[in-house]
Parts: structure tokens; sequence; C-alpha cells
């Protein structure tokens, strides 16, 4: 399929050929690609001037605003929509002439009559609104002392639910910024760039105002502001401010010393590696209360999930890990998309792939102890391979033909496989060339926009490789390769290695490849790695004709490529009986292994039970807290949704046991932790359900490891979801106990997962309720408890609400933020192990009338539950 882009290369010639012939058409809701690439055409040299008001307890902002701009020769007819929507236009000017203040599908049209070539101002006056849940402005209440906090939240289209503008990434625009508060609100205001005349203008002894220098050219959804009685934690020279609401001051203390210092040493390798001095004026670090994304990259003043910094549960050296790539990648930000911009929403892999794989990137130099390549193939892979063996995945390079579709660009295939691919090209370039390219890219394209086909020219210049056409198989193109190996030897060693790839999908299609192979001997006997290059169905592996015969072969040594890489028979036998002697050499390869064998049971290659023997063998001697992790997780997996429940109980009876020991036992607080997880993941027995009570009365500790207050509710939750008989009074207990907001939010969520029908109806009558009505919970709210409403052990139960959660998909995709619709449709499916559930979503496929983006959604989730019907029957009880 051609994309959007291409597709309309005429547009310019076609637009001036129409535009004379209508008067004040109604543009289409949203923001259009075509009206887009029509406006960049013809308008240039924007800068807002923004004069805005909060109050306390307010539900409406309202603002005044100048918008100068420079327009290309225009005539009468060439009318030019700008974009506002959400929000009540209260009168507007162009040049001087009064307008009519009327709204057409979200847009105020500025009349072709009263436009001029050259410089142009539009004044307006308006109102925002502002919400709890699903406003592009929130306002959180803080309930453990009284404060009220407000932020906005623009991204992909949403400025414009806030202020007139241009709602489109390549028109960048300087902003200026002046925030009026009530006597009453006395508040610390954060914006893009620093205050402006040294702070804070007080007129008249009525309000004060926040007033901010003119940022640099950024786009709307780029520019940002927050407001309340923040508490303000400075860092050391050259180290961010991190502004924490009051409340948790506390908490943050002891956190802001390494985020702050991660933040700098990340800021010095970034500009040193890119050669390319930090782009904005400032940097400030913002920890949001119920923020609904991990972080958001505001130019100068980066938004993060107050959660994800200041942990609610003891943290594990991967929980560390994790938050030190939050802040790199928000941190890369600055750079790739804030700096350089893409174009357009198709591009949005060119900011958030290079984010995500320059923060592992980066932290191979700051933290190379961290093992980040073992993260990224543990934690990144992993879920970009879960959506790209799916009917429901997409190329890198999506069709974005409205801003309004921009969400659905969110997901794995962006976060998740744009940084995998891109792992796979610095090895095929080398790592100067590729960073040679990035360098040259971002100058290139400084507080512009750009398209992949910059960043491909820069590359394809500074290696002297074809980068395009493989940019052109990676980029364009969906799905993944299955890669295998065949070989034999004789007396005189191996005699042939040829290596096959065919599509995980029926299209067909033939990647380009560059991979190491691994000739494994065993015995002390140093392993022997080959490089092939290559971009058919088959290759012969060069130069290995007459080396010893190996134990094992496999394809990915180093996980450089990118793809499922299974093993053949003989190596599967010998890697089995050799993990353990791998895990004291190479812990990459290990869990490589260990993947590739799990790959044979998500595959209905392999019986689960036997994946699950061997873990239960390995996890009481496992000394690696990921894969001691991964070990746990896809054990109970294997149980909860692969096997019956008679072949299952014993086994779980067995993890249960396990996991209690190695909680009890285990030589490091980190392993202690991941098994206290595990437990709490899939207590049934009375003994497990015992230490879990155990652990919540004091009676029971962990060594060396102090239970945080999401420790304590994962412990209700679990409770809760078993139908333990002391749960209700642990419950009220707990809930009496921990009275904060997240306190609050967690004694909601964890009795979603109470197995009775009334509770079941209770939550799906609040899932109901409009984002922004009185009566609707927090967005966070909700998502949190998605999940434990559909425990898997509760399919019954929940398999009446799975029709009409699909039914509200539309309205879920149109009011919801970017990545609610994947947590709602991932819980509902994921909830579900019976042919009768697939047969409902099936069912509901052939008749909705849905749209391509959402179709594609279904199918990707789909998957998995199609996975476990099938492996279900494959290998029954």
């Amino acid at each position: 399929m051609l994309s959007n882009r291409l597709r309309t290369l005429t547009f310019a010639a076609v637009a001036l050929a129409t535009a004379h012939a209508q008067t004040m058409r109604t543009p289409d809701a949203g923001v259009s690609y075509e009206m887009a690439k029509a406006r960049a055409a013809r308008v240039s040299a924007l800068h807002y001037d923004l004069h805005l008001s909060l109050q306390p307890h307010a539900t409406a902002m309202p603002g005044t605003e100048t918008v100068r701009f420079t327009l290309s020769d225009v005539t009468a007819q060439d009318d030019l929509p700008i974009d506002f929507r959400a929000g009540q236009l209260l009168s507007a000017s162009l040049n001087g002439h009064a307008i009519a203040a009327t709204l057409l599908n979200g847009h105020l049209v500025l009349p072709g009559a009263q436009l001029r070539a050259g410089d142009n101002t539009l004044e307006t006056s308006f109102t925002a609104p502002i919400a709890t849940s699903g406003a592009a402005i929130t306002r959180y209440n803080d309930q453990e002392d009284g404060s009220e906090y407000f932020y906005s939240l623009f991204v992909p289209m949403d400025a414009s639910m806030a202020f007139p503008c241009f709602d489109q990434p390549d028109l960048k625009a300087r902003f200026t910024l002046d925030l009026a508060t009530g006597p009453d609100f006395n508040v610390t205001v954060i914006s893009n760039g620093p205050a402006a005349n040294g702070g804070t203008i007080v007129l008249n002894g009525q309000h004060t105002h926040h007033v901010f220098e003119e940022t640099k050219p950024i786009s709307t959804y780029l520019f940002a502001f927050a407001a309340g009685p923040w508490s303000m934690l400075r860092g050391k020279p050259g180290e961010p401010t991190l502004y924490v609401r009051k409340s948790q001051r506390s908490r943050a203390v002891s956190e802001a010393p390494h985020v702050q210092q991660m933040t700098a040493r990340g800021t010095a390798y970034l500009a040193d590696y890119f050669q390319q001095p930090f782009p904005f004026p400032k940097y400030d670090l913002v920890l949001i209360p119920g923020f609904p994304f991990g972080g958001m990259e505001h130019a100068g003043a980066t938004f993060l999930n107050e959660n994800s910094v200041l942990f609610r549960s003891a943290p594990t050296a991967s929980d560390r890990f994790s938050r030190d790539t939050l802040l790199l990648h928000e941190l890369t930000h600055q750079w790739f998309g804030d700096l350089v911009t893409m174009r357009w929403f198709d591009d949005l892999w060119l900011k958030e792939g290079f984010a995500q794989y320059m923060a592992y990137r980066a932290l191979d130099t700051l933290n190379p102890a961290s093992q980040p390549w073992k993260h990224m193939y543990e934690d990144i892979k992993p879920l970009a391979y879960g959506i790209d063996e799916t009917e429901g995945t997409t190329p890198i390079f999506q069709d974005i033909p409205n801003l309004k579709d921009a969400k659905s660009a969110y997901g794995a295939i962006v976060y998740q496989k744009a940084p995998s691919i891109l792992k796979q090209l610095e090895f095929t370039l080398g790592p100067v060339a590729f960073r040679d390219g990035l360098r040259a890219y971002l100058q290139q394209h400084a507080y512009a926009n750009a398209e992949w086909a910059d960043l491909v020219g820069a590359l394809q210049t500074a290696s002297g490789h074809d980068v395009r056409t493989w940019a052109n198989a990676w980029v364009l193109q969906r799905g993944m390769p299955q890669i295998s190996a065949t070989w034999s030897c004789n007396a005189r060693g191996l005699q042939r290695v040829t290596l096959a790839q065919s599509s995980v999908l029926p299209d067909k299609f033939v990647w380009p490849i560059s991979n190491e192979v691994l000739l494994s001997y065993g015995g002390g006997v140093e392993a022997q790695r080959v490089r092939v290059d290559w971009n058919k169905a088959t290759a012969d592996v060069p130069g290995i004709a007459g080396k010893p015969c190996p134990q094992f072969i496999f394809a990915n040594d180093g996980d450089q490529a990118y793809g499922r890489f299974v093993l053949d028979a003989k190596s599967e036998a010998a890697v089995r009986t050799s993990l353990r002697s791998e895990a004291k050499r190479d812990p990459l390869l290990t869990t490589m292994l260990w993947g590739a064998l799990w790959t044979n049971v998500h595959t209905a290659q392999s019986p689960p039970r036997g994946y699950v023997q061997l873990a239960l063998a390995d996890l009481p001697h496992q000394q690696d807290e990921t894969l001691a992790r991964l070990q746990f997780g896809r054990a109970g997996t294997a149980l909860q949704r692969y096997m019956g429940d008679h072949a299952a109980a014993p086994l779980a009876a067995q993890l249960q046991a396990a996991a209690t020991d190695r909680m009890l036992h285990a030589p490091t607080a980190g392993l202690r932790i991941v098994a206290f997880r595990a437990l709490t993941a899939t207590a049934e027995t009375a003994d497990a359900r015992a230490t879990l009570k155990a652990l919540l009365n004091g009676s029971l500790q962990i060594p060396q490891v102090a239970l945080r207050p999401l420790d304590r509710w994962s412990i209700l939750g679990r409770l809760i979801a078993v139908d333990d008989s002391e749960a209700a009074a642990l419950l009220a207990a707990e809930t009496a106990r921990d009275t904060t907001d997240d306190g609050r939010r967690s004694a909601w969520t964890v009795q979603a997962g109470a197995p009775d029908a009334a509770t079941k109806q209770l939550y799906f009558n609040a899932y109901l309720q409009p984002a922004q009505s009185a009566a609707a919970r927090p967005e966070d709210w909700l998502s949190q408890s998605v999940r434990p409403f559909n425990n898997v052990s509760q399919a019954a139960l929940t398999l009446p609400y799975l029709q009409r959660s699909l039914d509200l998909l539309p309205t879920i995709k149109r009011d919801r933020k970017i990545f609610f619709l994947g947590v709602w449709l991932g819980g509902f499916m994921d909830g579900q192990t019976s042919p009768q559930a697939e047969t409902v979503v099936r069912q509901w496929l052939a008749t909705a009338d849905l749209d391509a983006d959402l179709r594609r959604k279904v199918l990707e989730n789909l998957d998995p539950l199609t996975r476990t019907v099938r492996i279900r029957q494959r290998f029954p009880d």
C-alpha cells in the first residue's frame, strides 16, 4: 500500500485549482495530512503570545492569545483554518478586523479576504476546559494536604484543546507565556523556558503573573506548563532542578540525587555523542502524579510519572535500570524530537525509536555493569516480537491520514521494534558511521523538521552503504523473519551451515540481515563466531568447513539481528543440558537460549510442562535477577494460561514453594524481591496465602527487604483474587492504614479482582462513565484496575463482558489518552483462555463496523488468545 504521503504528492497543485472555487469550506475534523501539508506550504515565522489564567478548583481556563505569522501569496478565496476544539471561542480579530468566532469541526476559519501576503496577526479570547481526566489540561487534587496541581499534555494534537493554534508538528513556533494566578493561589509555575525578568510580577495585588522567556522554535505538542505548590529540589551545578508535589518531598529527597546525577551524566554523554550542545536554555524534571505516560519530553521541561521515579514497591536492580532508561529516553528527545522533529506522525519512530535506543547506548557507557544489551533482549524485543508476529502488526512507518488517528501509532512497533532494528543497523554500518550519520542529521535539521528519508540520506553518506534498501525493508515492511540453521558434520568436522529465513506472516518477504552465528563446543573449548550479511531466503555461513563439530549452533549471538531465531532439534537438546555452564560464561547468551526454548512453547512446538519443569529445576540455583524474573513469569504464564487446572495444580504448588524459599533464602535482595513478586502473582495454596498474610501482619519478614505500600497492596490484590477468607478484613485494615492518594487508588483497583458477579458489574459500570463526566474515575485508576478485573482465573465471570468491552473501542479511542486502548484490549483479551472467547472476538470482528486501525488493534490482541487455545489443544492435560 502506498503511504498517504506518496498518494498526496500532487495535492498542492490540486488544492491551488480547487481553493478558488470554494469559500469558507468546512475543514475536516482533526488535522488531516492534506490540510497540514497545505498550511505548512503557506505559513511560516509563527509566534504564539499566550495570556492564561488559573484559579483554585477551576473547571475552565480563560485566556487571550496573539498569533503572529507570515503567509505566502494569497488570493481572496484562500481561507486558512486554525485549530481549536473542546473550548469556547469568545472573540477573534484578524489583522485588526473582527471576524466571526465560529468554530467548524474544531477549526476557526480565517477568511482569505482578510488575510494578506506577509505578516498577519490573529487575536483571540477563549476558555479551555480543565478536568481531572480526559482533558488537555488536567487538575490533580492532592487529598493528602488539600493542594491542587494543574498540568498540560498536548501530544499528539491536544494543544488545540487549550488554545487556538496550527496543531501540527511541522509548524514550529516561538512561544511566550504569561500565566496569571489568583491571590489565593500561591503556586510555582514551570514551563519550557526560564522565567522572564527574574520571576513573577504582581499587578494590583490581585493576580500574580508568571512570565516566561520566549522559547526556541518548537512544535505545539512540545509546549507545556505545570502549576501548583511544587517543592523544588535543586541539583548540583549542571544538574536539572527536580519539582515534586510538596506532600511527596520526603519521598523525593533520597531519590533526587541519583536522578539528577544520571540526567547530568546523560546530558554530557549525548552532547558529546551528537556533537551538539543541549538545545534549550534549561532543563527541569517535574514529577506528575497520575501521569498517563512514563514521561513526556517537553522542550526544556520533561514531565515524569511520579511513581516511575519514586518507587512505591521495594525496587530491584531492574527497576532502577528501567528508571535510568526512562530518564535517558526523555533526555534524548531534547535532540531527537525537540531539536529535530518529525514532519508528521507517520515518522513517530524517528523520535521514539531513537530515544529508546540511545538510552541503552548511553547506559552501555555510563553504567556497563547494568548490562544494557541484555536488558534490551529481555525487556524490549519480546514486546516487539509479540506484536510483529500478529496479523495486527504494522510497518514502523505508519500511514496517518489525520492526527486524530495518531494515537494508534504509539505502541511496541515504535517503542520496541524501532530501537531493536537500530541496534542491527549500527551493527551493519559500524558504530563510527552510525554516529556520524546521526550527527549530520541533527546539524542539518536543527530547530526544524525532518523525514525518515533525511536520516537515511545522512547515514548513507556517512557509511557509504546502501541504507535506503535496508530501510525500505525494515521500516516500510511489516512483520519479521523466522531464522533457522541446518548443519552437518563428518569425520573432518563441520561440512556446512545454512541459514534460512521465512516471514512469520503470510507475506513472503525477504529481509536484509546481519547476524553472528555461534558455534558452541562446551568442555572449556572456546566458542567461535562467524558474521553473516545476507539478503536471500537462504545463505551458507562462510568459512566454517573443517571447523570442529559443535555441540550446538545459535544464529543470533550478541542479539545483533531482529527476528525469531529458532534452535534446530540437535541444538535444542544440547542447550537443555548446558544452560548452567553457559550462564557462567555469557549471561546474554544464556538468557537468549532460555528465550529460544520459550519460543518453542509460545509457538506450540514444545509442551509447556517441559519448560516449567526445566525452570523449576533451575530457579533454586539461579543467580541472575532478570533471568529469575523471566523464569518465574514464564512458568506462571504456562501454568495459568497454557495448561489446564488439573495438570497445572501440582506444578503450581511447586512454583509457589520455590518462590517462598527464594524469597527468604536467595543470596541477594534483588532475587528475594523477584521471588516475592512471583509469589504475590501466583499464590493459591493455603501455605502460600499464609505466607503472604504473615508478611502483611509483620510476623514474617523478607531479609533486608522492607515492604513498601505497593507491595502490601499487591498482597491484598492476590488475596482478594483467590477469595481468601480473611481478605475483606485485611483490606479494611490496609485502607485505614494507607490514606494517601496512592493508597486510595490502590484500594479501589485491587477490589476489581474480587471473584463475584456483583463486583464485576460495579466496575464495568465505572468504565462506562464518560471520560470528562463528574462521576468518572481518573484514567490511571481505570487503567490499573483492568488487569485485576480480568484475572485469568476468573475467565467465566468476565467472559460476558468481552464483547461489551469491544463495543466500547471507538469511544475509548476518541476520548482516552494514548496508551489506554492497548491496556483495555490487552486486559480483556488476556483474561480469557477458551475457544468460546476466541469465537466471541472473531464473530464480533466479522460484523463490527471498524476503522482499519481499530481492527488491527483487535487482531493484535487476539493473537495471544488464539495461541493459548492452540497450545491447550495441542498439549492437553
